[in-house]
């Protein structure tokens, strides 16, 4: 089967130098306020070759612009990012999942809060485009990681047109709008991963887009599930969190392959620890305000009785295997509150 390369993007002659790309980039706004790799015609069509789909193939429209990410589109701020060419079949299922109604990319894109899409990878793609997903999953150094995760910001700015100061109106922003990519590390859970719980077979690779709104880091020197808990509820009951407030979204608790071992040890299936969450990590609605805020938001509270909930049910709550295996530290990631976490599968060449 062939297919169809006719690049649609206008050729732009620039000079021959890093600092002339740089500055050109960051005028007409294209840069996310690092370097980039020029996308030239050579560089682009290495993309769709590897994809082996059409230029001009629609995957998604990303608002608020409702800009059409082609394959094209992707392949250009791939480049961009600085992605090799098998990280697109990654970019391409990341880009179906941020399109998803239920994501509501037009609000993360526009709202205030500094929320991102954290891309979350399974399946054997992972050992494929060499991402890193244990020791120092969220952190520096892996090329597969920083880069799919850049250049999904990228689509988001020069797709979406979230730009700050005009449609991107976070406050203060986060680090998760540069980059926010990780795998999930299957090879040391004692879990099914989140791609089998979500209904595809292990040998199907997927991503995962959350709406996450920054991490908090939960210190756990215990040796006892019911110690790990009381620590990650402490850090999910905190009535400032979207998620309260919008009862919506998918709060996310990132453990690490030593506290899966130690709860299994003891009886826990994920399940019961997404329970044990979501019980402890109710708050009293006496604990909230009573002044009237600009916007109500008890009318849409999740409550029990006078309790209010950090989400709709346990099953809202998404708990993955990550990073080293030393049992030390949990990341908790609330949410913008007004998103639902999508899975989509990526469908290698």
């Amino acid at each position: 089967m062939g297919f169809k390369h006719d690049l649609r993007s206008t050729p732009i002659n620039i000079k021959n130098s890093p600092d002339a790309v740089f500055t050109f980039m960051l005028e007409q706004g294209w840069s996310d306020g690092l370097p980039v790799i020029p996308p030239t015609t050579d560089r682009v069509r290495a993309m769709l070759n590897y994809a082996q789909r059409d230029a001009s193939e629609l995957v998604g429209y990303i608002n608020p612009d409702a800009g059409s990410a082609t394959i094209e589109k992707i392949a250009v701020n791939a480049v961009m990012a600085g992605c090799l060419p098998e990280y697109m079949p990654v970019l391409i299922a990341a880009v179906k999942a941020i399109t998803e109604p239920d994501f509501n990319i037009h609000g993360i894109q526009t709202t205030t809060n500094p929320v991102s899409p954290l891309l979350i990878i399974n399946g054997p793609v992972r050992e494929l485009i060499r991402l890193n997903s244990g020791r120092g999953t969220l952190g520096p150094g892996y090329r597969a990681n920083a880069t799919i995760g850049r250049a999904v910001r990228l689509m988001l700015m020069n797709i979406g047109g979230a730009k700050p100061w005009s449609t991107d109106m976070a406050v203060h922003g986060g680090s998760g709008k540069y980059i926010s990519c990780m795998g999930e590390n299957e090879e040391e859970s004692v879990w099914e991963p989140l791609n089998v719980e979500r209904g595809f077979a292990a040998n199907e690779s997927t991503v995962t887009v959350v709406g996450t709104q920054g991490f908090s880091n939960c210190l756990t020197f215990y040796k006892e599930p019911e110690s790990f808990l009381t620590m990650i509820a402490s850090a999910m009951a905190d009535i400032s969190d979207n998620n309260y407030l919008l009862a919506a979204g998918n709060p996310l608790v990132i453990l690490t392959p030593g506290h899966a071992s130690i709860f299994k040890e003891h009886g826990y299936t994920k399940e019961r620890v997404k329970e044990e969450l979501f019980e402890r990590s109710k708050v009293p609605l006496d604990k909230f305000p009573k002044e009237t805020s600009v916007i109500t938001y008890e009318d849409g509270f999740a409550m029990d009785g006078d309790r209010v909930c950090p989400c709709q049910s346990p099953a809202d709550i998404i708990v993955v295997v990550s990073g080293g295996p030393e049992p030390y530290h949990v990341l908790y990631a609330g949410n913008f509150g007004d998103t639902k976490s999508v899975t989509a599968e990526v469908q290698l060449p």
